[in-house]
C-alpha cells in the first residue's frame, strides 16, 4: 500500500461561495475564468491527507477577468 502524497489540489470559488472548478494546477483556471463573466474569483488550496481526503483549505488567492478580456492572477502574499 503506497502513501505517496497526492498533489495538492485547488477550488474556483465564485463572490457567493460557490465552487465553480477544481483543478491541480493554478493556470488552468485562468482558461476556466476566461469564459466567466469579468469578476473577481477567488483560489483555495486544498490540502489532502495520506488517505487522499480533503482537510484543509487555505486562500491561495483571486484571479480577476477585466472587462477587457484580460485574466489577471493575484497570489496572496505568503505570512511572513
Amino acid at each position: 500500500m503506497s502513501h505517496h502524497h497526492r498533489p495538492e489540489q485547488y477550488r474556483l470559488i465564485d463572490a457567493e461561495g460557490q465552487e465553480l472548478a477544481y483543478g491541480d494546477t493554478i493556470p488552468y483556471f485562468k482558461g476556466v475564468v476566461a469564459d466567466l463573466r469579468p469578476g473577481r474569483y477567488t483560489i483555495q488550496e486544498v490540502v489532502a491527507d495520506a488517505l487522499g481526503h480533503a482537510h484543509e483549505q487555505r486562500r491561495w488567492g483571486s484571479i480577476t477577468h477585466l472587462e477587457d478580456g484580460t485574466i489577471v492572477l493575484h497570489p496572496d502574499e505568503p505570512n511572513a
